[in-house]
């Protein structure tokens, strides 16, 4: 009878109900069912680890953490049908957590030898545990990193917490753009605000006033304060959505150097918030960092910025930022900072003899720069027909390229001299034709498919567009094309050897370790850049890419690579901490020996998602390439 009523009851629990019955009746012939009075703690923090997956029949837990003062930090809690216990189950590490009975519980209780046999035979059941085990170590890992600072308050932690539309507090004061510059002056300093929304006669908002504005474009500039104010408003408006959280709208005032930016919900103005109310709501802001460095007034005073990069990107992971987050906040400091180099360059060396646009790519292009910064980076200017005006171009930013590695490499930034990997000078009919000659012969010569993640940086945005779309376009007609990709990016194989060992290095500085980035996120990049490329998707970031390819075409493992890629990120972004912190070089190597049993097991299986990824794009090679 209780064989049968347990049968009857997994059947309908994830993942059991996708086992087929006799290997449930399997399982059933060693559960056990035990009763825990309401407040008992079946286990407990720093315990022994977990012999048993508790099933909750009826009841509930409660799933929380004592911290280093003693207080107690509600996790989760589980009801009929959830389980408990499978981390440490399957780690054999001491409990991370105490499980108590909030309810008096009836729990169906599967030994560990019973329940690992189980994952070794069903793969689906053993992808289904796989996910949580994502899941629970990246916030494991954030946990630990918030505790290992100390003086962590929840107001710290608003920034990753608050949405954007909580932040706004006041009724929005808006303007008609036909309204005179002093009355418009008059309304900001008659409400005490530092900018003014400006609306078109049916209430849309079309630009922004602020106090800058009036100094500089109209008191520097002696302005008839009788004009209409849309002829010092600011436009077009950048806008986030109440919903985003307040580091998505830091970020976007970052990327546009902006101090305002305008909330809508459900498509209607909401509201307007400011760099202060950031620094209200969070105690500090990279964005004052923006500052200093948009401050910063020769090549000389940018000595010591970089560790103030690093202080900025320690901060943000002790308040709990994700690794994607990060990544961004890295990437656009440092597009600032290049930036600022560039506009002292030329002011001290002359404008270059041609135009140009400057453009990120790889990493960069992606707004995914690591504390291990590889900037690649390249240069496009316009056709000329001049030998002469060729030869200066290419001195030019031959020198310019020097005094970006020199200035980087004296503000403190222990990455060595040579911060640039990589940087291409050329005229856009000679990147033109490179991209043409990779089309017309893929198969002689290695395909820079990282050019497909360029972004332009500095001068004329549409020049670079231009490029990248060629590229894409010749991509998207070229089938031999994208097999040479594909076959390029299944190369770089994942570190896994026979009995699921980790490959590592076998001697040298490195030895008994692996380079992360180039053998995980490398790989689980470069697979959804193909899978995006393959279906049109434009967007640069990974994770845009991820979303695109959930939503329009609702592809499988898009989940398992998000988790898998978060997962690497943060582990390689607190190791590049730690080494900046004891004043060595931030690399990409770490010791899989020193990662606990639970690290290890998600490290070989993100690993054994790549491959499965490959496999993908192995059976997508045309007809032609596989015969070969």
């Amino acid at each position: 009878m209780l064989k049968n009523e347990t049968i009857d009851f997994l059947k309908n629990v994830p993942p059991f109900n996708l086992l087929p019955e006799e290997e449930l009746e399997g399982i059933v012939e060693d559960v056990s069912l035990e009763y825990f009075p309401k407040g008992v703690n079946i286990l407990t923090q720093g315990g022994a680890p977990s012999e048993f997956l508790y099933i909750i029949k009826r009841g509930g837990v409660r799933v929380y953490m004592t911290s280093e003062t003693d207080e107690e930090i509600n996790i989760d809690y589980r009801s009929e049908g959830e389980h408990f216990g499978l981390l440490s189950l399957v780690s054999g590490d001491l409990s991370r957590y105490n499980i108590m009975a909030f309810e008096d519980t009836i729990s169906f209780l599967i030994p560990k030898e019973k329940l690992l046999a189980v994952l070794q035979r069903n793969q689906s059941v053993n992808e289904y545990f796989l996910k949580s085990f994502f899941i629970s170590f990246i916030d494991k890992t954030r946990e630990e990193t918030q505790r290992k600072y100390s003086g962590l308050t929840g107001g710290d932690r608003a920034l990753f917490t608050t949405p954007v539309g909580e932040g706004v507090r006041k009724k929005p004061i808006t303007a008609l753009e036909s309204l005179g510059i002093r009355d418009a002056a008059r309304r900001m300093a008659e409400h005490k605000i530092s900018s003014l929304v400006i609306v078109n006669p049916t209430g849309v908002p079309v630009g922004i006033v602020t106090d800058r504005d009036l100094r500089e474009k109209v008191v520097a500039k002696g302005l008839d304060l009788s004009h209409p104010v849309r002829m010092i408003m600011s436009s077009p408006l950048i806008k986030v959505d109440a919903e985003e959280y307040c580091f998505e709208a830091l970020l976007k005032m970052m990327r546009y150097n902006i101090h305002h930016i305008l909330v809508v919900e459900s498509g209607r103005f909401k509201g307007i918030l400011t760099n202060h109310d950031f620094m209200v709501l969070q105690g500090s802001s990279p964005m004052v960092l923006v500052k200093e460095l948009e401050n910063i007034q020769s090549l000389e005073d940018v000595r010591g910025t970089m560790p103030k990069i690093h202080k900025t990107v320690s901060t943000l992971l002790r308040e709990g930022a994700k690794a994607h987050n990060v990544t961004g906040i890295i990437t656009e400091l440092t597009e600032k900072l290049l930036n600022r180099v560039i506009d002292l360059a030329e002011r001290k060396s002359g404008s270059p003899p041609v135009n140009y646009s400057l453009f990120l790519f790889d990493e960069g292009g992606r707004r995914e720069l690591t504390l291990n910064r590889a900037i690649r980076m390249g240069v496009v200017y316009e056709d000329t027909g001049s030998t002469q005006l060729i030869r200066e171009a290419e001195a030019y930013f031959g020198d310019l390229k020097k005094v970006i590695d020199r200035t980087v490499a004296s503000c403190g930034d222990p990455g060595g001299p040579d911060c640039l990997a990589a940087v291409n000078i050329m005229s856009f009919s000679d990147w033109k034709g490179k991209f043409d000659q990779w089309a017309a012969t893929p198969g002689r010569r290695r395909i820079e498919v990282s050019y497909a993640d360029m972004r332009p940086v500095r001068g004329d945005s549409e020049t670079v567009e231009n490029l990248r779309r060629s590229l894409l376009e010749n991509m998207a007609s070229r089938r031999t094309m994208m097999d040479v990709v594909i076959l390029q990016t299944i190369e770089n194989s994942p570190p896994l050897g026979f009995f699921r060992r980790f490959v590592v290095e076998k001697s040298g500085e490195h030895r008994s370790e692996l380079n992360l980035y180039e053998k995980g996120i490398r790989p689980l990049v470069d697979a959804v850049r193909v899978f995006a490329l393959q279906r049109g998707v434009e967007n640069y970031s990974t994770w845009r890419r991820v979303v695109e390819l959930k939503a329009r075409y609702s592809f499988a493992h898009t989940e398992d690579i998000d988790h898998a890629l978060e997962y690497l990120l943060t582990l390689l972004i607190h190791h590049q901490i730690e080494q900046i912190e004891k004043g060595l070089v931030p690399d990409n190597f770490i010791n899989p020996e020193h990662l606990a049993n639970l690290e290890k097991k998600t490290l070989k299986e993100t690993f054994h998602l790549i491959a499965t990824l490959y496999d993908l794009l192995e059976k997508s090679l045309s007809t032609e390439v596989v015969a070969k």
